[in-house]
């Protein structure tokens, strides 16, 4: 991260929130789908990939629309592959949740930023908008050596989400905080830095690995 840039957020603000994917930690892959991909091959075969690949996409999708919140988490969309898998869907889920672990990595120069603001004793909370368990996240964040945060605010636990505002509002008001000490950091424009705004809350947009070529994608 830039000093000059690092240097002011340390200055003028207490209270710093992360996001984590694509902000603190990256997948080995270019794309998130790629990680449903792997599974399908892993599981049922290089033939079968691809088509899991696609499944795995729209039954996300079917679990968002079926909730009034539009969050879901790794059950609900799994649930919308037993009818397809059967008791390999047991198996598919474990291993989308092994690839994930095994495949993340820190974002070095945002993750030292992160560290620097833990030991400088500011105010620190992760914030994401993911459907994995709260529990595989901590795990990924462990392996990536990010510690010390004050707390981690996932989308699907509390069925809010960053875009609407509603989840940073969440994070404001468990640790009563004024929205003008706190400033988030993050990659997406609609999630992180929008969605900050919709609170009140400073963001600063970061880079994201292929956003080109995933903003074509969707």
């Amino acid at each position: 991260m830039n000093r000059l840039i690092s240097g002011y957020i340390q200055k003028h603000y207490d209270i710093i929130s992360f996001d984590i994917f694509d902000t603190l930690i990256e997948r080995k892959v270019s794309r998130p789908s790629d990680i449903f991909r792997l599974t399908g091959e892993k599981v049922l075969g290089k033939a079968e990939a691809e088509e899991f690949c696609q499944k795995r996409i729209l039954a996300e999708r079917t679990a968002r629309e079926g909730r009034n919140s539009q969050e879901t988490d790794l059950d609900g969309i799994y649930e919308n592959l037993l009818k397809e898998y059967g008791e390999q869907s047991v198996f598919l889920k474990e291993k989308e949740i092994q690839l994930e672990i095994e495949m993340c990595h820190r974002k070095e120069k945002v993750a030292s930023f992160f560290e620097e603001c833990c030991f400088c004793g500011k105010e620190v909370y992760l914030i994401s908008d993911m459907y994995l368990p709260f529990s595989v996240i901590s795990s990924m964040l462990n392996r990536c050596g990010i510690h010390g945060y004050q707390a981690l605010y996932v989308s699907n636990v509390y069925g809010k989400n960053k875009l609407s505002g509603e989840l940073f509002k969440t994070v404001l008001h468990e640790n009563s905080i004024d929205p003008k000490k706190m400033i988030h950091i993050g990659d997406s424009m609609k999630a992180d830095f929008s969605g900050a705004h919709k609170a009140g809350v400073k963001a600063l947009l970061i880079g994201r690995k292929n956003r080109v070529g995933r903003l074509i994608r969707s």
